[in-house]
């Protein structure tokens, strides 16, 4: 079967590199002992950043090196025991430790310094040789991870070819059919649904409201999402639907925060929406969209409400 994690690909990626990383932490302990260097590899992120600046706190050392603070203070806990590390508390605040280099570790800190350009002297030749662009590489994917998440990249991907659109008369038709077949797969058509489902222009739009489309990649209507004005600053979310063909891609999340986004440009404060308990789905989507139940419902006109929830925008 050969490599695994190479005939995996991309998918693979995090794995991948968190073999790299292991083979070149166990190499870089033959390193510091053949230099006579005291220390663990895991350390040097901190040692290097006090070779730079020193005192740090714990909380900046993590900020400037992108570990966690839980590894930072774990890290400097060892380095302290080992002697390594020296604390005072800062004079702004007493309750934050500043850290510096100890007296042992400054005394190591010329072989140190040696041995880090000895090994960065050898990589980038040997990177050279097989991989000239790899840490320019590096650091752009390191941007792109930290400017998205790999779920994020998932649904970018997953979602390639759909945009939300505005409502027009040609996708009356389309508007009606998502959301009839939604609300009779749990529910019956009440007359209020009629009412709006059939007449979106007046019902909802001449009101003051707004609908949003979904359109898949070949340009066919596959979700919907209403605004309906409850006053001057709230609307009402409601009408979402996504057809059974495009479920699992992450659209109704994006048209809510369409609509969200819509809401707030034209200087909405509120968000009411009204659902049924049994929709968890919907629930949990609503929730991770920031609504929150509303403590002391009010009357509605539809009889599947069972559940009101609201979001300040």
């Amino acid at each position: 079967m050969g490599d695994v994690l190479q005939l995996a690909g991309a998918a693979a990626l995090g794995s991948r590199f968190r073999r790299l990383s292991e083979k070149l932490v166990a190499q870089a302990s033959e390193v510091y002992k053949a230099y006579n260097v005291p220390m663990e590899p895991s350390w040097f992120p901190v040692m290097y950043s006090l070779m730079q600046e020193s005192p740090l706190s714990v909380s900046t050392i993590a900020e400037i090196t992108g570990q966690s603070h839980p590894f930072v203070s774990k890290t400097t806990a060892q380095m302290k025991s080992a002697g390594l590390l020296v604390t005072r508390p800062s004079e702004l605040d007493k309750r934050m430790q500043l850290l510096s280099l100890s007296d042992k570790a400054l005394t190591m800190q010329p072989v140190l310094e040696k041995q880090i350009a000895d090994i960065g002297n050898a990589l980038n030749s040997a990177l050279n040789d097989v991989a000239p662009d790899f840490l320019e590489q590096l650091g752009a994917v390191e941007n792109l991870l930290s400017q998205t998440s790999l779920l994020g990249l998932i649904k970018q991907k997953a979602t390639r070819g759909f945009r939300v659109i505005d409502y027009s008369p040609e996708h009356r038709d389309a508007f009606y059919q998502l959301n009839k077949h939604w609300i009779e797969r749990y529910f019956t058509m009440e007359s209020s649904d009629h009412a709006s489902l059939g007449d979106p222009e007046n019902y909802i739009l001449k009101k003051g409201g707004h609908v949003l489309l979904m359109q898949n990649p070949d340009g066919d209507i596959c979700g919907t999402v209403a605004l309906i004005a409850m006053d001057d600053d709230c609307y009402e979310l409601a009408k979402m639907a996504v057809a059974d063909s495009e479920q699992g891609q992450g659209l109704g999340a994006i048209l809510g925060e369409a609509a969200i986004q819509k809401a707030r440009d034209t200087g909405a404060k509120k968000l009411y929406l009204e659902s049924n308990r049994k929709l968890a789905p919907a629930i949990s989507l609503y929730r991770k969209l920031g609504f929150k139940e509303v403590d002391k419902p009010t009357p509605s006109p539809y009889a599947r409400c069972d559940i009101q929830m609201l979001l300040m925008l």
